[in-house]
């Protein structure tokens, strides 16, 4: 490590980017950006667009306002959940769970998500929770937006790669119905060229959405970042998340 002067203090700046200091913004503002992966999954990541979406959108300004450096990555859903558990993803928006709470820190609860499972019309005139016993309904591998599913006797859950992935299965009829979740479902329709009308949505739980913080980062053993981001969190970035969940609807 190597001592510099940050005018009347003293900074600790580590050989690989960790920085503790009494003057956080100036050391800061000296190191190289850090990293926070998103989804590329709507209306959380454009695919197409990676700094679009309500992940990157926010996360951008929640950094940025809390003056730190960041550069935003897109990854597949495990992929990106492996580099929060690592510490090389900063930071993600997640649905908390006690698996996620071992590896990484709630910064604050930002949204609130509603998540369920789309299916066809001509198939299913009024779907609902009770009639999806002995249906295959396509589900992410890794997510816990439908652990309620768990708990209807015979449902089978097929396990799907993205959200995309199982609109396709849906059409030709290989699933019964798969894992969509609103806000968003409009725009993931609209993206895909179907029409909202020939399809059903039935709700199975809502989730929070908050913003975690890889225990393995450097910000999570730096108290005042990790106090400025939080501030910004629970103060100036909470309209933000309101108009993006709006625009993105």
């Amino acid at each position: 490590m190597r001592l510099t002067n940050c005018k009347s203090c003293w900074s600790i700046t580590l050989i690989l980017g960790a920085l503790i200091s009494t003057c956080p913004v100036q050391a800061q503002s000296a190191a190289e950006p850090l990293v926070a992966d998103t989804v590329p999954v709507l209306p959380w990541t454009f695919p197409s667009h990676p700094d679009q979406g309500v992940a990157p959108e926010y996360l951008a300004f929640l950094f940025h306002e809390a003056g730190i450096p960041l550069k935003l990555e897109t990854q597949p859903y495990l992929r990106a959940i492996n580099s929060l558990r690592e510490g090389s993803s900063v930071a993600a928006l997640l649905i908390p769970d006690a698996e996620r709470d071992q590896f990484a820190l709630r910064l604050c609860e930002v949204t609130t998500i509603r998540s369920g499972v789309i299916y066809k019309k001509a198939r299913f005139h009024n779907l609902d929770a009770q009639h999806l016993t002995g249906l295959v309904v396509g589900v992410p591998l890794g997510t816990h937006a439908l652990d309620k599913l768990n708990t209807v006797e015979r449902v089978l859950l097929h396990h799907i790669d993205s959200v995309s992935q199982g609109l396709q299965m849906l059409q030709v009829d290989h699933l019964d119905a798969s894992f969509l979740s609103s806000p968003g479902s409009n725009l993931v329709l609209e993206q895909a060229n179907l029409s909202a009308n020939d399809y059903g949505w039935l709700e199975v739980e809502s989730s929070p959405v908050v913003v975690y913080i890889s225990r393995h980062s450097v910000i999570a053993s730096n108290p005042a970042a990790m106090a400025r981001l939080k501030a910004v969190c629970e103060g100036k970035a909470r309209p933000v998340m309101d108009e993006l969940m709006r625009k993105y609807h």
